[in-house]
């Protein structure tokens, strides 16, 4: 049997829990008392938000 191909949905439920796990990594960031462990944190949130926007753009452009 083959596999389908992404849908539209796929990437956009992928983007939205890649936005959720920003949004708690954030949140978690501000709980932390080493500026250094802020700061990774904030930079995973920033992957985070980058890598949904990839799947955002990828759904844009796949079929149904």
């Amino acid at each position: 049997m083959l596999e389908q191909p992404p849908t539209k949905e796929s990437f956009l439920k992928q983007a939205d829990g890649l936005r959720d796990l920003a949004r708690r990594a954030r949140r978690l960031s501000e709980t932390m008392k080493l500026e250094s462990d802020q700061r990774r944190l904030l930079r995973y949130c920033e992957e985070l938000h980058e890598s949904a926007s990839r799947l955002e753009q990828a759904a844009a452009e796949a079929k149904a």
